[in-house]
């Protein structure tokens, strides 16, 4: 029988996280506190298999509840559920042997793979190895800087140091898995901070890895964010412009949004709004309006489709708005486009 303690203070979301706890094993002992005071008195009355705490709390905050876990030198595991969204938190987590960081609010999709791996796996003690987080932290500040400035070198350089020097200290098993996994989510993160384009999170590896496996997952995971971004930069703004425009021809009646047709082509919104711009000389909604205007003349021209008909089929539920848009576009009515064409 699995022991769980939830460390936050608000009420709804201890009783929420209960709740999905509950369902996911029935025979669960689940306990909650308020906040870290209040739990390192629960953990030193039973060690429970598993803490799932907040950052931000009053009297002990999440971090500092970690760092005392971690102390203890057991076998508790502990996950951060936070509402706080810098990743820096959960940097500053991997020094106390937190094995998840999940941003709120949570449901059973991203809970329950957690859980699986946390409460499936035989619970033995880990020995507190130090990492220094202020060189791991420049470290990932200097590879992305390196990256988006394409400095081969400079991220060769940065991917060398980190197997010469062990920058994680000597770190092993899940914890050195943890340093790699979350640094290269730091970067993809920053990234796309910079909105060039969507990279993606990588996966997670579900063994733990060694020393040399671990700088060679580090070293996959950068260089495929540096080809992905040489792509961006190379000329490829056409290719991704092409399919856009392709995409938004074949859903062109469809409500879509900007948003929507940068996430097909992996570009983040303001970026994609600037190279659709830059090669049509006009904007997402000016493009997908002549698009519209352009099949809505096709269909009246005709005869069986009814006027009204034609703005439906096309998008427009509005008649007036339809009506509008085509003599803004037009300089005619639907109907007097129809009477143009000698339809009656």
């Amino acid at each position: 029988m699995k022991q769980i303690l939830i460390v936050d203070d608000e009420p709804m979301i201890r009783a929420g996280l209960t709740k999905l706890i509950k369902q996911y094993a029935a025979d669960a002992e689940v306990a909650a506190a308020p906040n870290g005071t209040a739990a390192l008195s629960l953990i030193h009355q039973s060690r429970p298999d598993l803490v799932m705490t907040d950052i931000r709390m009053p009297k002990m905050d999440g971090l500092e509840l970690c760092r005392h876990i971690d102390s203890l030198k057991s076998a508790i595991r502990t996950v951060v559920i936070s509402g706080y969204s810098d990743f820096a938190y959960a940097q500053k987590c991997l020094t106390y042997g937190v094995k998840e960081y999940l941003l709120k609010p949570v449901t059973e999709v991203e809970l329950y793979p957690v859980l699986d791996r946390l409460l499936q796996q035989p619970m033995a003690a880990e020995p507190a190895i130090a990492l220094s987080i202020t060189a791991y932290e420049d470290w990932l500040v200097q590879m992305e800087a390196a990256l988006w400035a394409m400095d081969m070198g400079g991220v060769s350089s940065l991917i060398e140091r980190w197997r010469k020097e062990e920058l994680c200290g000597m770190l092993r098993g899940e914890r050195l898995q943890q340093a790699v996994e979350g640094g290269l989510r730091v970067l993809v993160r920053k990234l796309n901070a910079r909105e060039l384009c969507r990279f993606a999170e990588p996966d997670t590896v579900k063994e733990p890895v060694g020393p040399e496996e671990a700088a060679d997952l580090l070293s996959e995971g950068v260089y495929r964010l540096h080809r992905q971004l040489a792509e961006w930069r190379g000329g490829n703004q056409r290719n991704v412009f092409e399919e856009a425009k392709s995409f938004i021809d074949r859903n062109i009646t469809e409500e879509l949004s900007l948003e929507a047709v940068a996430e097909r082509v992996g570009l983040a919104p303001t970026y994609f709004s600037y190279v659709f711009k830059k090669m049509t000389n006009e904007t997402f909604v000016q493009y997908r309006m002549k698009k519209r205007i352009e099949l809505a003349k096709r269909l009246l021209e005709l005869p069986h489709y009814k006027i009204v008909d034609v703005g439906m089929e096309i998008g427009y539920h509005n008649y007036p708005h339809f009506s509008k848009i085509f003599k803004k576009m037009t300089g005619t009515t639907p109907t007097e486009y129809r009477q143009l064409l000698g339809i009656k």
